[in-house]
């Protein structure tokens, strides 16, 4: 009879853990609907100067939906006027509000493509804040939605299946570039996955990798607790199993996911920058990283979400590493 009780009790038990496996792997199949980040701005694209695209690649099936805006002209600006954003950002234990005001005197320092990558749970109206630095800088601005978020129709993939794709809108879009043009892809969280594969891409000059999210069974068990404690208590006994099945699904390994291997082999100029106290991107999970091409910066207690954006002291730390490319 104990026999009987307690084979009922296995069955109901592995049952349960099956099915938080599965309800949890569609969740994180799904950031968009389940795990979305806040928009930093609520204006509109269009009512601030972006466009709305698709591009779609002449070897496969694929399409990329993708916001782009020029940079800023200084006769658009009255004298007196300037761009701005101020933006508040919670995680980690701590409240940043960030703010950057960029005057037309400023403007139009360094010529060239800035591709904007949002992180795990994004879109490409994230990245409008970052957009509008680098408008201000003098850059054209490009924001694609990642596989399985926003607009995008394709399946999720952790942002290790689109730099082919992006390669390709590159090429398209920077094909007529006159040679002191760069070509910089910056990429926040997950996004830098896709920002560190696209260093092997020949439209790619450089770029730029904001908090970038680490291996993604290391990350998730970060990142649920930070962004969804209510989740987290009913998936933290289940995270490896989720991550496995998630990863089948989509075909990824545990290794397309870790970008340490593109930091150590890349030629390609790159600048990581990371907060002291950001668990989601520790910068002790980098120091492996030896590269001569590599430039580390360490933002001071700034929340994960924070790094997409910079401050006056921030933005002179970017520059100085952008003028040197």
């Amino acid at each position: 009879m104990n026999n009987i009780i307690k084979l009922i009790f296995y069955i109901f038990f592995t049952a349960l853990a099956s099915g938080c496996t599965s309800i949890g792997s569609y969740i994180v199949s799904n950031p968009e609907v389940y795990l979305s980040e806040a928009e930093f701005i609520k204006a509109k694209p269009e009512e601030i100067g972006f466009t709305k695209h698709e591009f779609c690649s002449q070897h496969t099936n694929e399409c990329i939906p993708y916001l782009m805006a020029p940079p800023y002209l200084i006769e658009d600006f009255p004298t007196g006027s300037a761009v701005y954003y101020n933006l508040h950002a919670i995680g980690n234990g701590v409240e940043n509000t960030i703010s950057h005001t960029m005057t037309p005197d400023t403007f139009n320092r360094i010529k060239g493509t800035a591709l904007l990558l949002h992180g795990y749970g994004g879109n490409k109206e994230v990245m409008m804040a970052t957009a509008i630095y680098f408008r201000a800088l003098g850059m054209n601005v490009v924001m694609p939605d990642l596989f399985g978020h926003g607009e995008s129709k394709e399946k999720f993939a952790f942002a290790s299946r689109e730099h082919p794709i992006l390669s390709q809108l590159l090429r398209k879009l920077t094909y007529k570039k006159e040679s002191e043009e760069l070509t910089v892809v910056v990429g926040h969280s997950m996004g830098a996955i896709a920002a560190s594969n696209l260093l092997s891409s020949e439209y790619v000059d450089a770029a730029i990798l904001l908090a970038p999210m680490m291996r993604f069974d290391l990350a998730a068990k970060e990142y649920l607790p930070n962004k969804a404690p209510t989740l987290n208590r009913f998936f933290s006994d289940y995270v490896d199993d989720i991550v496995t099945q998630t990863m089948v699904n989509a075909s990824i390994t545990l290794e397309e996911t870790d970008l340490l291997i593109n930091l150590n082999e890349s030629n390609k100029p790159t600048l990581l920058v990371n907060s002291n106290i950001d668990s989601i991107s520790p910068p002790n999970y980098f120091l492996s990283v030896k590269n001569k091409y590599l430039t580390k910066l360490i933002f001071e207690d700034r929340a994960h979400s924070s790094l997409m954006v910079f401050n006056k002291e921030d933005s002179r730390k970017i520059e100085k590493w952008l003028f040197g490319l």
